[in-house]
């Protein structure tokens, strides 16, 4: 989950998504202020042809329900993915023999699929890191380089220079002090603000706000501030994992799939914390040595798509999609190999039970959404003829806990009718109503952006916020009833929404994303 610029990290916090108020609406009634505000599309059909839907709904979800719950390869699938496969950097050999193996498991079942490939700048590889605090006590760290960090000039030597800056023009003071220095870039997290029983999964990794208080620095701000940081020429630039346990965190480089102009690292927060609190009281030396290579010619990333064709509306698309690419510190498991062979199950079931959907139901598994989006922005330029024509876009991409809701992510006139293919869901699967947050940071957005209606599972933490980005995203923290059901649901959405008689309403493009 969650791509961003390395330069909008503040203790591993993404600035730049756009928090709204944090309310659910309750997906039977969805009354009120909300409802006046959309048009009312669902007054075109009949109380007696609403009912007949959602008593068709019922059966077919249920049904779905059923075929999983018995015939489930969701767990073998994901087993083999993480353990035999491993870790999926976007443009990695592993990355590329995932997306033809799933090109396989979706012909396997019979589902129609193919690859459609881009190029990036260069793959990255990590190599050998190491670090040592030399100055004033002697102790060798952990380190881990940001993806796509350039590395180091063999092993390098500097002071530690800890910033406690508020506001970009802090680091006039700096000015021409940091040449040949290690930067530590700013307090240590105060995980003690952390939630310890969020909401859901992406409230564990991306604290909500709450009221009129301030994060800090924008992320236009920080990312000024990183790179005037970058021009005063440090040997090395460091940052906290903000994670407990001596977890560390990842994300990459930007621009994307480009070498960073100084290497940059994560400690993990109990060490950066140690480095920190020796700063406070005289002189730190650290050695550092970080190999990561670098392609030397771009290199393939391919998304998987395939398809059972609708029957009656075959040109409209319905899409479930879930992310195919990983950090490397684990292996992918949580975050997103659950979302993807969710939805290589949802294609399974439906395929398994043999019904025709009205609309083309197509699956997406993505490459690209931890470093830079390549993915989603291959399927939507190759498809931008076609974007009219897709009805809706559902992403799973928060792990492996249970999914309670659908975010509507600002679509208000999407509501009735997302309240009528809701209702089914909301029985069959225990749900709570519809939430009314937005998550602006995932695979869903580049479709946002170009007026499609898309939306984002709601899921439970089920030790999300640790294995997010870290070592610890591996298959033994996999729950699989939970995310079993979320294969069933996907599949039960992507049929209600393919049988629903009106499409879901358009909205406007994006002309730029929101701070």
């Amino acid at each position: 989950m969650m791509r961003f610029p390395v330069d909008v990290l503040k203790g591993c916090a993404m600035i730049r998504i756009l928090r709204l108020v944090p309310a659910t609406v309750s997906a039977i009634v969805l009354s009120g202020v909300m409802l006046a505000q959309a048009p009312q599309v669902s007054s075109q059909r009949t109380p007696e042809q609403q009912q007949a839907y959602r008593k068709a709904m019922d059966e077919a979800d249920q049904k779905i329900a059923d075929e999983v719950k018995a015939h489930s390869e969701l767990v073998k699938n994901l087993e083999y993915l993480t353990t035999q496969i491993g870790p999926r950097l976007t443009g990695s050999p592993q990355m590329q023999a995932a997306s033809a193996w799933t090109l396989k498991r979706f012909q396997d079942y019979g589902v129609d699929a193919h690859l459609e490939t881009a190029n990036i700048d260069h793959s990255w590889t990590r190599g050998s890191e190491t670090a040592k605090i030399t100055r004033p006590i002697e102790r060798h760290i952990g380190i881990r380089a940001y993806g796509w960090s350039k590395a180091t000039d063999g092993e390098i030597s500097g002071k530690v220079i800890a910033l406690d800056i508020q506001r970009p023009s802090g680091l006039d003071a700096y000015k021409g002090k940091l040449k040949g220095s290690i930067v530590m870039v700013g307090k240590p997290t105060d995980l003690s603000a952390n939630d310890p029983n969020p909401e859901n999964a992406y409230d564990g990794v991306i604290p909500p706000r709450r009221g009129a208080s301030e994060y800090g620095m924008s992320w236009r701000e920080r990312a000024e501030l990183m790179s005037r940081i970058r021009d005063e020429g440090p040997l090395l630039i460091l940052s906290d994992s903000g994670k407990t346990d001596s977890l560390f965190n990842m994300t990459g480089n930007y621009p994307r799939y480009q070498p960073s102009s100084v290497p940059m690292a994560f400690v993990t927060h109990d060490e950066y914390d140690l480095i920190w609190r020796l700063t406070q009281s005289g002189p730190v030396t650290l050695k550092a040595n970080l190999q990561n290579v670098l392609s030397e010619k771009p290199a393939p990333a391919s998304i998987t798509v395939a398809e059972i064709k609708g029957s009656e509306l075959p040109a409209e698309r319905v899409i479930i999609g879930g992310h195919l690419d990983s950090w490397d510190l684990g292996q992918g498991a949580l975050d997103n190999g659950t979302g993807a062979m969710a939805v290589l199950e949802a294609a399974r079931s439906l395929k398994s039970l043999g019904w025709k959907p009205k609309r083309t139901i197509t699956f997406v598994l993505f490459t690209g959404e931890e470093q830079g989006g390549i993915g989603a922005d291959t399927f939507v330029k190759n498809h931008a003829a076609e974007l009219p024509k897709i009805d809706a876009v559902l992403i799973l991409d928060t792990g492996t806990g249970k999914v309670f809701s659908i975010a509507l992510d600002n679509l208000w006139e999407t509501a009735p009718l997302m309240a009528e293919i809701y209702r089914p869901l909301q029985e069959v699967f225990d749900l709570q109503p519809l939430s009314t947050r937005y998550f602006g940071s995932s695979d869903h957005v580049e479709f946002l952006d170009k007026g499609v209606p898309a939306y984002f599972c709601m899921q439970l933490p089920a030790h999300y916020r640790e294995a997010h980005h870290s070592q610890t995203d591996t298959f033994d923290k996999v729950i699989p009833d939970q995310i079993n059901e979320g294969a069933a649901f996907l599949a039960a959405w992507a049929w209600n929404v393919s049988e629903m008689p009106q499409g879901l309403p358009h909205h406007a493009e994006a002309k730029e994303a929101s701070e």
